[in-house]
């Protein structure tokens, strides 16, 4: 028996066909092949004499087909689901959503007003006179200036920030905190450790939410890095990236902070994040924003962030807030060491060593703990409490975290012998509060 092969569709076009449905599967759902069943038939004679009409048929029929079959899963893929739609929202709360609501409610706004003298000239007799002639003499007047920053509740009624933030607290009239739920606090005690950049405002008044404080020893490079803060006193703002780096060590360029095992990250901080919270993906503070490295400028602060900036570990400001809670105050450590130099290849080899690693006494405080433990002008010192010192910097940094009642091991170089010396750090003395 001669056979051939056509689509179903052909079947109902011709009209005249008869099927061997005894040789073709007894099923009703035949195989399909290129997406149409085909049907073996026996009379191939009918077939090709109903061949012109079955085509255009056929071809009419398979396209609508085709139409109605690509219509029908758009409209499957484009039907509203509730599954989906859910699916959806829930992601939309990740964990940078969550980290954010965590900690957020905790992160403050802080306005300082500062009262400042500017001296000036007066314009009329410098336009003849010209800016340095001395019959145009200088005038003083006061003027109020507000700067602003952000902070973090650490304690239900203490704040914590840069001490940058504040400036000058003899030239503060006026510190106010705003919370995100829109209502302001009274400054009443203001504890700040200069060497470390660090404040605690206490405010009175209804309890604070505190934030969670995480461990900024377990920190990894390259997990998240929530910044939350007030730049350019827009209000609370988040920015997001990456920790970029651990274990920066700078020093400011006029001397006043030293800081050490900074966090670097890269999340946009700008001006008036200082002070406000570094956060992990898991809602916990890590460290403090304190600066950035500027885009340019000739003022340096012409542009914001590039994406390098810095924070203050959190178990730093764990020691800080620690000697607070335990004193009630910062005590100011006290070891006498009044100016240190880096080694230079000449001082080097005058003082018989083969390197420039470690720094130079250059001048302690009399009656210190350093001076009475007989350290002396001329001393290298190698190293501090077991760190290796290869500047003057990095044992200002080692320095700085030193607290009251630790002690401190120096391993330094004197009249070509190694030499160990070791004291306990002591309370600088301490003449009233600088804060009214």
């Amino acid at each position: 028996m001669t056979t051939a092969w056509v689509a179903p569709q052909a079947i109902f076009a011709g009209r005249s066909l008869e099927c061997d449905w005894a040789q073709a599967s007894r099923r009703q759902d035949h195989e399909p092949t290129r997406g149409r069943r085909l049907w073996r038939c026996a009379d191939w004679r009918t077939l090709l004499r109903s061949q012109k009409r079955v085509n255009i048929h056929a071809y009419m029929i398979v396209t609508r087909s085709k139409r109605a079959l690509f219509l029908s899963a758009v409209a499957v893929l484009l039907a509203p689901s509730s599954g989906s739609a859910q699916e959806i929202s829930a992601s939309r709360r990740n964990a940078v959503v969550r980290a954010v609501e965590r900690v957020q409610p905790s992160v403050v706004s802080i306005h300082v007003l500062h009262r400042e003298t500017v001296y000036y000239r007066d314009p009329f007799l410098q336009h003849f006179l010209g800016p340095h002639s001395s019959l145009n003499r200088l005038y003083a007047a006061e003027r109020d200036r507000i700067s602003g920053g952000s902070g973090v509740v650490v304690d239900p009624y203490r704040i914590l920030t840069n001490a940058h933030v504040l400036g000058n607290l003899k030239a503060v009239r006026k510190i106010k905190i705003f919370l995100s739920e829109e209502r302001d606090l009274e400054v009443i005690n203001v504890e700040i450790d200069p060497l470390l950049d660090l404040a605690v405002l206490e405010v009175e008044g209804d309890p604070l939410p505190v934030a969670p404080l995480g461990d900024s020893d377990d920190i990894l490079v390259g997990e998240w890095a929530i910044a939350i803060g007030n730049p350019f006193d827009l209000g609370l703002t988040v920015s997001i990236g990456v920790i970029s780096a651990l274990d920066r060590d700078f020093q400011e360029p006029q001397g006043n902070y030293h800081y050490r095992d900074m966090i670097q990250t890269d999340a946009a901080v700008n001006h008036g994040n200082s002070g406000g919270p570094l956060v992990n993906a898991l809602g916990e503070v890590i460290g403090i924003n304190s600066f950035i490295f500027p885009g340019g400028g000739e003022r340096g602060y012409d542009f914001g962030s590039i994406g390098i900036g810095f924070a203050i570990p959190i178990k730093v400001a764990r020691r800080f807030l620690d000697e607070i809670q335990t004193h009630g105050r910062v005590r100011q450590p006290w070891h006498g060491i009044v100016e240190l130099q880096d080694l230079t290849p000449r001082l080097a080899h005058y003082l018989g060593l083969d390197h420039t690693e470690g720094a130079l006494v250059a001048q302690i405080a009399v009656e210190s703990p350093a001076y009475m433990t007989d350290l002396s002008r001329g001393d290298v010192i190698l190293s501090i409490n077991g760190e290796v010192v290869r500047s003057a910097d990095e044992a200002w940094g080692i320095l700085t975290q030193m607290r009251v009642s630790e002690t401190c091991t120096i391993d330094l170089f004197r009249s070509d012998k190694r030499r160990r010396v070791e004291f306990e750090v002591e309370e600088r003395p301490r003449a009233g509060s600088e804060w009214d």
